[in-house]
């Protein structure tokens, strides 16, 4: 039965304390130029090539300046690795225009390897192993031969060449991981079915089956079971050592050629969440020969100057161009591109994001920022209104970006409603006549088209009486309609006229208003009475037309007088 995967079991070491507190420069010292050539002693280019391609190493060139000086040297009595490649180096660069003989390191190499002997022909990159193997020697001196793992991997050796490789194994039944981290100075890769570098660190990343004779105890299910392994890069080092893995176990030479570039990148082969560095080549060590008993090696460096040189023992030729078509390609120098260590740091640290709610806030515990007006923030240098209850009044505040508050303008429809009630609350002398309450009941929302025939129920109406308050009412539903602005408005007078109540048969008094059709229509408006066609010779006389509902409904359509008699109604 399957599970859900549980935390991999890790024996990834903890760094809490280091044995070089310093920074690692990857830029070249001042002064530096193009490094002569080496003499071969017998069959030691192997040992030329090798050494070519670590001096011109920017970051080993400054530690190993530095070395004895400000990094005393902890060998009392011995061999020290790091002072003879020191030495090595000075002659070097000494500007020199023949070749040097680096005696300080080929009369110590049994020292160095035990195995390997003078004149007899040796593996390059086996010497190149065992080369930074001595100069971690150089840098454990002076401690105890029983100096725990974790504190010796963090010396400048490590630093600059070392690295970490993820081997994880999953069991196919409960999908429990366990990891195994290995320290790595090199990356070999097999190149036997492999025509690129990249193609080659693709294979090592495969997904390898543990089945059959190989079948993998899991620690979980305390059986044998299938499982898959995985290799991975778990932390990328500074300097990257790629060998290319030309020589089989049967001592045959793979001599196809291998394509790589420039630049690289280990962003597709790296563990989760792990970020991949870019890295930029700067030597190249090739093999020229049938096997790994015979044939020749020679190097290809990049100097101070960014010019590549071809060196071949003794002798130093000007290489145009990056040297990125060698046939027989053996290990590649890569250096890690400047800029990276910021990257590597983002990505190892796990980024807090707050979790948002469905209502769209931020989970408790992020305080809100207060923001504080300020002449020196904002819109040059404005500050911003900040938001409070409305109090009162607020003044417009200069600048394009802030809204000014719009006054509202008064409804002289209320102006005046205001001041007829105000004249209306006083006392009046004259008592409009009873017959003329009645007429109140005839207002309706026809009136408020005539600006001179409004309210007229606080004209006739008492300010004790009854019908003032069913007057007001229905003077404040009426929807407001202004006046001409060419007359103002007159102020109400206490005592109403009679004449005002009473039509005329008059046409000058009476007034014209445009009909829908392009006729001219007399309308006689009298206060308080509905309206009623006008024509001349018209008595003047009323013509119920119906109930104020059967009009507004149209049951009952609207008759005219005259011309307009067989007419629609039309709307009022």
């Amino acid at each position: 039965s399957s599970s859900k995967p549980t935390a991999p079991t890790s024996s990834l070491p903890v760094k809490s304390a280091t044995l070089f507190s310093g920074s690692l420069d990857t830029s070249w010292p001042s002064g530096a130029s193009t490094g002569s050539g080496l003499t071969n002693t017998g069959n030691t280019c192997f040992l030329n090539s090798a050494l070519q391609c670590l001096l011109h190493t920017p970051p080993l060139v400054n530690v190993l300046l530095s070395h004895g000086r400000k990094l005393p040297c902890q060998v009392k009595n011995g061999f020290c690795m790091s002072c003879s490649m020191r030495e090595v180096m000075t002659e070097m660069y000494a500007g020199r225009k023949h070749s040097i003989n680096p005696y300080q390191v080929t009369s110590r190499l049994q020292v160095i390897a035990k195995h390997m002997r003078r004149g007899r022909q040796e593996d390059s990159h086996e010497f190149l192993r065992y080369a930074i193997d001595a100069l971690q020697k150089s840098c454990l001196a002076g401690h105890s031969p029983k100096i725990d793992p974790k504190l010796a991997e963090t010396t400048w050796v490590h630093q600059i060449f070392g690295g970490k490789l993820r081997s994880r194994v999953t069991c196919s039944e409960c999908h429990h991981p366990s990891d195994t981290f290995d320290n790595i100075l090199d990356l070999s890769i097999d190149i036997q079915h492999a025509g690129s570098v990249k193609e080659a660190l693709r294979k090592f990343t495969t997904v390898d089956y543990l089945k059959g004779a190989d079948k993998y105890k899991c620690e979980k299910c305390t059986r044998r079971v299938i499982a898959e392994k995985q290799f991975t890069v778990h932390e990328a080092p500074l300097i990257l050592t790629v060998h290319l893995k030309r020589f089989s176990p049967m001592g045959r030479k793979i001599g196809h050629p291998i394509r790589y570039d420039e630049h690289l990148t280990l962003a597709n082969v790296m563990s989760d969440g792990q970020y991949g560095p870019s890295y930029s080549l700067y030597g190249v060590i090739s093999h020229a020969g049938g096997g790994p008993n015979s044939g020749h090696y020679f190097a290809h460096v990049k100097t101070a100057h960014g010019q590549w040189y071809e060196m071949n023992d003794d002798s130093v030729t000007r290489h145009h161009g990056v040297p990125t078509s060698m046939k027989n390609a053996y290990i590649l120098f890569y250096m890690r591109n400047k800029g990276q260590a910021l990257h590597a740091a983002l990505a190892s640290k796990p980024v807090s994001i707050p979790i948002v709610t469905p209502r769209g806030g931020v989970v408790a515990g992020m305080k809100k920022r207060k923001v504080v007006a300020s002449d020196d923030e904002g819109d040059g240098g404005k500050s911003e209104q900040r938001k409070q209850p409305f109090i009162g009044p607020i003044l417009p505040v200069a600048g394009p970006s802030t809204p000014v508050p719009s006054t509202p303008k008064p409804d002289p429809q209320a102006e005046s409603l205001k001041r007829k009630i105000a004249a209306a609350s006083k006392p009046s002398h004259a008592k409009p006549a009873s017959a003329l309450l009645s007429l109140v009941q005839y207002d309706d929302d026809d009136d408020d088209d005539d600006g001179d025939d409004d309210d007229v129920g606080e004209k006739v109406a008492s300010p004790s009486g009854p019908e003032t308050s069913a007057t007001a009412a229905t003077q404040e539903t009426a929807p407001p309609t202004s006046p001409p602005a060419s007359s103002p408005i007159s102020p109400v007078s206490a005592a109403v006229p009679p004449s005002r109540f009473y039509g005329s048969n008059s046409v000058e008094n009476a007034k014209k208003r445009k009909s829908p059709d392009g006729d001219d229509e007399v309308l006689q408006r009298t206060p308080g009475s509905r309206r009623q066609d006008i024509t001349p010779g018209f008595s003047g006389k009323r013509k119920s037309i119906g109930s104020p509902y059967d009009r507004a409904t149209n049951k009952q359509p609207l008759v005219g007088y005259g011309s307009r008699r067989n007419r629609p109604p039309r709307a009022v």
